[in-house]
Parts: structure tokens; sequence; C-alpha cells
């Protein structure tokens, strides 16, 4: 392992450090601390010491020295380059999922984790390094599309102020980092780490899975998910015995031992067995929470945002509903053993996995105070739900669903629909859906459908089936954020529609007899044929349950060659948009470009209408990480990442001057 930096070298190659002195707030400063500051497991402090910004995945800070009377003022204060940025190379076929990070501010030191699984520790007036820790991940292969994915770190707060970083690298190791140092606490696990491939009923393969998003620490317990590869079951006539595992566990933050398991494919004798058909619970994998997890210490319970199970569009050999699959699952912080769940697609077959953290939000309905947890998701439903008996706030209908009529597949008969709060995003493709700026634009979309099946919840099939939202739609990984001040909810969201279409495979060699190709967002010369807005970010007042506002998120398109013509065109959305938020006391922060190809900018909005306030560019290519703001030397900073995966891994940090 290479030692750490000097503290006096700054890594900032020399393009992007003309780029931030042009745009700079103010000549670089000496680092002054700030008067110390009790320790919050939440954000009211000036620090933001989880991924979500506190244990419940709110995304909230109540500093407001930067509003929208000032919010055009901000400039660049510094611009960091991760320590292992060398490590690309596309010739080679050595890139990243691009730079997924939101740093953590505690201890005074934001610690942030490249995409190659290093951690390093910064000073947060500066962006000085003040140390960096390598695992060695970069030096491995690239196995996954996610294998160099990374979103951040966990921070423990010891009782006897031993604080520890808790770092689960891509590779699949959980490792302990002393925050002043950023050395391994050598008797954490085995010589300093714990094998996330081993400790489950069978072995995790290495080269089919990755760690991508922080841990989840809540008191003395550090909660770990996986990212699995989906497709591991055509690789090889043992497809059955390699399908990788996607059960959750808990490990104690200072030692590493293992605490628990929670299966999400229940076992002989656990709830649910009897959803899985065909024993398929003997082998079936997947049923992993790759998203991030949240939790209420004082409640106990750490909430699970369950995936899809194996074969994600084909359910013939596991029949039933599939219990945890795409399932809200509250669990013992302290045992793993279920306290509730609901599964929000029943014999999920569209990829409806949940990607956001469930929400920890203490809202009021009437009179009454309720400690509800709020999940979003692909679907376009917010689910809100009582977060100590997981019984829904708002009525919950089982409605009948389309069938399959592929061979083998039996789809689940009904369907779970929130009665209420409204959806956040259009649910099946309907004429009147059809994109209608011109009508020449309407007669090709809908000869772009014709023949394709239809329908909220309609099956993949020979054919082809168009899902709306499509598997990458609705609520992606960034999330919703909440105000616990006002009791507003904020999610961002895209309709992306899919095609679903199942084609005929060697049954006896693959042991699933269709492959489903899934083709995205049907386009019209680039333009999606669904009207727009095609992305928006809503507002929810959580109390009742109503929108307050919906807005396009973004200009979109509106120079493209086919609505040249057209006048006074409202913002469509840019498509495909839907990146993690940040709330402040008046202010909502994102990431944004307006094409794929455009720059990226950090963008501010007014939170109580939606209204663009505005912008700052940004170098590099934003890729939907949320922001995250701290308070240092009395001044407040928000910080966001960029980094396609070819491009350099930055953070850029702006303030007033």
């Amino acid at each position: 392992m290479p030692p750490p930096p000097p503290r006096s070298r700054r890594l900032v190659v020399a393009g992007a450090l003309a780029w931030a002195v042009a745009n700079a707030a103010a000549s670089p400063e000496p680092s002054i601390p700030s008067p110390a500051r009790p320790f919050d497991p939440g954000t009211s402090h000036g620090d933001w010491p989880a991924y979500g910004g506190d244990l419940g995945a709110r995304k909230y800070s109540p500093l407001d020295q930067i509003d929208a009377d000032n919010v055009d003022e901000l400039r660049v204060a510094w611009v960091w380059e991760a320590f292992d940025n060398h490590r690309i190379d596309v010739r080679r076929g050595r890139a990243s999922d691009g730079f997924k990070a939101t740093p953590l501010m505690a201890d005074g030191k934001l610690f942030v984790r490249t995409a190659f699984s290093g951690v390093a520790a910064l000073d947060p007036m500066s962006g000085e390094t003040l140390w960096t820790y390598d695992p060695g991940t970069g030096d491995g292969p690239n196995r996954l599309r996610r294998s160099f994915a990374t979103r951040g770190v966990g921070y423990h707060r010891g009782a006897a102020g031993d604080d520890r970083l808790l770092l689960a690298t891509s590779d699949g190791w959980l490792v302990a980092l002393a925050p002043d140092t950023g050395k391994p606490f050598d008797d954490f696990g085995e010589n300093g780490r714990v094998d996330l491939t081993r400790g489950l009923r069978r072995p995790i393969p290495r080269r089919g899975s990755a760690w991508s998003p922080a841990p989840a620490v809540c008191g003395d317990v550090v909660v770990v998910g996986n990212s699995v590869a989906d497709l591991s079951h055509f690789h090889g006539a043992n497809w059955r015995d390699n399908v990788p595992l996607g059960d959750v566990r808990g490990f104690h933050a200072r030692t590493g031992e293992q605490l628990w398991t929670f299966r999400t494919v229940p076992q002989p004798g656990d709830f649910g067995n009897d959803t899985w058909g065909k024993e398929s619970w003997r082998w079936m994998g997947n049923t992993n929470v790759w998203g991030d997890m949240s939790c209420d210490p004082e409640l106990g319970h750490v909430y699970l945002p369950v995936s899809a199970p194996t074969s994600h569009f084909y359910g013939g050999l596991r029949p039933g509903d599939n219990l945890f699959g795409s399932s809200l699952v509250a669990v013992d912080l302290n045992t793993g053993e279920r306290a509730w769940h609901f599964q929000t697609v029943r014999h999920d077959i569209w990829d409806y996995d949940l990607a956001a953290a469930p929400v920890v939000a203490d809202i009021v309905m009437g009179d009454r105070p309720v400690r509800a947890v709020a999940q979003v998701t692909k679907t376009g439903f917010v689910y809100v739900f009582d977060r100590v008996t997981g019984a829904p706030l708002w009525p919950v209908e089982q409605r009948p669903a389309p069938p399959s009529d592929l061979a083998g597949e039996a789809a689940a008969e009904t369907q779970p629909f929130p009665t209420w709060p409204p959806p956040f995003e259009r649910q099946g493709l309907g004429d009147d859906d059809l994109i209608d700026l011109t009508p020449w634009l309407r007669e090709v979309a809908k000869r772009r459908v014709e023949g394709l099946r239809r329908g909220f919840f309609a099956p993949p099939s020979r054919q082809g089936t168009i899902a709306l939202p499509g598997k990458g739609g609705g609520a992606s990984w960034g999330g919703a954020a909440f105000d616990p001040q006002t009791r507003m909810l904020y999610v961002a969201s895209r309709p992306d529609l899919s095609v679903l279409t199942a084609r005929k495979i060697n049954a006896e060699r693959f042991g699933f007899p269709y492959r489903i190709q899934s083709d995205d967002m049907r386009t019209i010369g680039g333009l999606p044929v669904v009207k727009p807005p095609w992305a928006t970010i809503t507002a929810y007042r959580l109390d009742d349950g109503a929108i307050a506002w919906q807005v396009a998120n973004g200009a979109g398109p509106r120079d493209h060659p086919l609505l040249c013509d057209l006048d006074d065109l409202p913002d469509l959305g840019v498509p495909g948009n839907a990146p993690g938020l940040l709330l402040t006391k008046t202010l909502l922060f994102h990431g944004h470009r307006e094409s794929a190809e455009g720059p990226s900018a950090l963008r501010a909005l007014d939170k109580a209408t939606g209204a663009f306030l505005g912008e700052r560019a940004l170098q590099g290519t934003h890729v939907r990480a949320p922001p995250m703001t701290y308070l240092a030397g009395g001044k407040q900073y928000v910080v966001i990442a960029t980094g396609l995966g070819w491009e350099p891994a930055r953070l850029t940090a702006f303030r007033l001057p």
C-alpha cells in the first residue's frame, strides 16, 4: 500500500486548477478549525455524517447562509481530484461506473470514497488532502459494470471517542479506518478486514457481485447489502450454483463480528418461504439490497429496500409472490429479525426493484403525530407506512393485473395500488400519453408502438411489451429528500419507457426458456415517444399526501430540429434525468445536465414553489449523486461530485464570497 501523500500535496491537475481559480470565491485561505461542536447523527450542527445526511436518509440540512437572495453569488471554493484517477485506462477497459460519491462531514473533516474504493480525508475549507487509504481494489479486474462504482463510507461514533470510518470495497472487503489517520484497525475482523463473500449459507462469488453503497451505520451495527449480477445464470452449466445471494448482514462496528443475517429469499422455517414455488428457494439468488438503507435508532429498525429476484424479467422457475423481492422490509437492528414488510411488486418480472433509500419522516396527520417511513419507487408510487407497525397510512388496494402468455410464466393476479398519495409518474402507456407536440410526431409515435402489448404491469411478451415507467424509470437510486420542518417530501423522476421482448433460448443449456431483451426509450430522432415532461421534480405535503407542486426538470431539447419551429414551448424536462436531491432551509439543490453531451451544473430551486433560481457550471460530468452541505470556518459549503467512467473523479465545493 503506498504511503499517504504529504499534507501539502494538492491533488488537482493543472486544468482543474485553472478552472477553479477562474471560478473561485476568493484566494486560498488558511484552514481555521471550527469551534468544537457536539457529534450529531444528523445535520443540525452543520455536519453531514451519513450518505443521506442523517440516519433517516432525509438529505436535509437546516443551514441557511445560502438562500434565494444570494445563491447567484456562489463561487467555487475548491476542486479536488481523486488520488487514484491514474487507474482509469479506457483502452484496457478499466473505467468506473461514474463517480457517484457524496462525501461525509464529521469530526472537522470531509471523507470521500473514490471510484476504486480508496478513501481520502479532506480539509473542508481548502479541499486539501489530509490522508488517503488505498485498499488495492483498483488493481483487480473490472469484473462487472459496477465493479468500480462508488457512493460513500459510513461513520461510527465510538463511546470513548474512538470513532471509525466503515468502508465496503467494491470487491467485497469491510474495513474500519481511523478518521484521524486513515489507518485500518488491526483488531477489526481478521487482519483488519472482513471478507464479505464469506459468512453466508453459500459463498458469494467475488466476480459476480459488487459493493457500491455506503454501509448503513446505526448504533454499533454496520448493515451491508450488495450489488449482484442478474445474468450470472447464463454463465455456465452450473448456473444454479453460482447465482449470488442477496442476503443482508449486520456486523459489529468495533470488532467486525457478523451479528446476524436477514435471508431475503426465505429458507425453510422463515416467514415467506411458501411464496417460492418449485423449491426455488434452494438456489434462488439476487433479491438483494443494492440501494441505500436507512434506520431509526430509537425503534431499533433498519429499513431495507430489496430488489427483484434472479432473472428479473422471467419468473417461470420461481412461481409465487417471491418474498422479499421488491419489498420494503423493516428488520430488528440487533437481531436481523423481520419486524414487518410490504411487497411493492408481487412476483416481479419488470425489474421494478426498490432503488431508493426509504425516508424516515415524522409527520402530523390531523392532530396526530405519526412516525412514518416513505418509499419512492420505479413504478411512480409513494408508499407511506407507519414505521413502527408497517401499516399503510392510506389504503393500498390489490387490483387485478394482466396475465402472461409466456410458457411457464404465471404473473401475479393482483398488484398493490396505493389509493393515496397520487403517483408522481405516468403508469402504463395510453394513446393520450404519446407525444403530440406536432401532428407528425404523434403519427410516428403511434407507428413506433404499434403491435406492442400495453398496460401497467403487463408482463413481457413475444411481441414486446411496453413498460411505463420502464426498468430505469420512476425514482432512481438518488432517492427522495424530506424537510422535517415543513414535512415536505421531494422526488426526482423520469418515465424512461422500456420495451420487454421475450426471445426463445435453449432451456437445457440455460435453464430458462426465454431471455428477455429490454430496449429502453423508443424515440423519434432522439425525442421520446411519450409526451413531455420527460423528467420532473415533485413536492408532496406528506401530512396529507397531496402534491404541492410538480415541475419539469430542465428545459429539455426545445431546440431539437423537430421542435425548432414551435413557439413558446414550456420546459420539457431532460430525458433520463433523475438526480439525487439536497434540501436546505429554503433551497433545493441538484446536479444537472441539459443533454447527454452538454455541460453539467449545480442547480438551485426554490423549494416552496419549484421555481428555478440559478446554476453554477461544473467541470466534468455529473452522474446523479446527491450534493451535500456543511458548515466550516463559519461558512456554508455545498459539494457535488462529477466524473463519468472515463473522466477524472472530482469534487467541487461552492460557497459565498
